[in-house]
């Protein structure tokens, strides 16, 4: 009988022993709903304001650089005279070009009498059909050569017109290259040409957000990083299909207002606003946050005294919260002592903050 007794309360001892150290694995927790709002991410990139025109202008011909008629900063039209080759050589096989058209028409003309000359004459049947053939065709050489002698002539007003070179557009002249007296060739740079009312600002987006910029007509707010420049705000203009292979982005460009005084070369922040998501973004406190050691996170809701853990994506931070996703809504968290939690976990909740929304 006292072997019993002794064996009925060491198993309770055992018994009651158990039940602390499971009372005991249990952690108390306090809980929050989240703030919850629609996530709409925002970009804020730099980028450079750019010329939709900007020319490295050359020479057609090559030659002396007999006169310059801009410098770097002057504002030029189109069609305005920047410089002037030598073009004395030129000119004389002009002239010489010239010459011989004259000759050319002379000597149809020639053939051309001789020819009417000989149908008169045949009319009255004393030549003979050898000399007609012949005046006939001494009226074709002559026709040839005259078109010869006129496509000669076009060829040596183009070379001569080519010793000028005129501004292909309006805009203003950023750099000279060429002095007086200096031999210039067709492959060498002489003027830096930009219009500065063309202007766009060029984006370098990552490859991640292309689908964004494709499906929905974005605005941008602009910022130039000149001082007591205002904010304005433009619609994306264009967007370039295809990325770069060295730094995994696609360009986008912006076009500039003529309104809006700006240079080409200064850069720019635009902040662009994506689509609004159907996913959630929940506000909770940072120390609702677990930082695992590969860099990602996560949070714990509970459920029927369980913990549940979320790996999330932190999007945002302001003081002492942040804003997740990949988290159910109308779950409360747990506030703080993450990191003593695992997925599965009994916990005993002290007190809850906050409703579901």
């Amino acid at each position: 009988m006292c072997v019993v007794r002794v064996r009925l309360a060491l198993a309770f001892i055992v018994l009651s022993f158990n039940t602390s150290l499971l009372t005991a694995k249990e952690i108390a927790v306090d809980l929050i709903y989240p703030q919850v709002n629609q996530f709409s991410e925002q970009l804020a990139l730099s980028g450079t304001i750019k010329s939709k025109q900007d020319a490295k202008v050359t020479v057609l011909q090559q030659g002396v650089v007999a006169k310059l008629f801009v410098e770097a900063g002057d504002h030029v039209s189109a069609g305005d005279i920047l410089l002037e080759l030598n073009s004395s050589i030129a000119k004389a096989q002009y002239q010489q070009a010239l010459a011989s058209v004259e000759a050319s028409e002379i000597a149809y003309q020639e053939a051309q009498r001789l020819y009417q000359e000989v149908i008169k004459l045949s009319k009255q049947q004393v030549v003979a059909k050898t000399l007609i053939a012949e005046r006939k065709a001494t009226r074709a050489k002559a026709l040839a050569s005259m078109s010869q002698a006129k496509a000669l002539l076009v060829e040596r007003k183009e070379i001569v017109n080519r010793h000028t070179l005129r501004a292909p557009f309006s805009g203003v002249i950023v750099n000279r290259f060429a002095e007086v007296g200096e031999w210039v060739t067709p492959q060498a740079t002489v003027f830096s040409l930009v219009a500065n009312d063309k202007l766009r600002l060029e984006l370098e987006i990552p490859q991640e957000y292309y689908a964004n910029f494709k499906q929905t007509s974005l605005v941008a707010n602009i910022t130039p990083d000149l001082q007591h420049a205002s904010q304005f705000k433009a619609s994306i203009s264009n967007v370039v299909g295809a990325t770069s292979e060295l730094s995994r982005t696609f360009k986008v460009f912006i076009d500039i207002d003529k309104s809006i005084a700006l240079i080409p070369g200064i850069s720019a922040t635009a902040t662009i606003a994506l689509q609004q998501s159907a996913q959630e973004k929940l506000w909770l406190p940072k120390t609702a946050l677990k930082h695992h050691p590969d860099g990602g996170y996560s949070v714990f809701s509970v459920t029927d005294n369980v913990a549940k853990r979320h790996i999330v994506n932190v999007i945002a931070e302001q003081a002492d919260r942040i804003a997740v996703t990949n988290a159910p809504s109308n779950h409360a968290f747990v506030m703080s002592g993450v990191e003593a939690l695992s997925d599965g976990l009994k916990v005993t909740v002290s007190s809850v903050k906050g409703s579901a929304q």
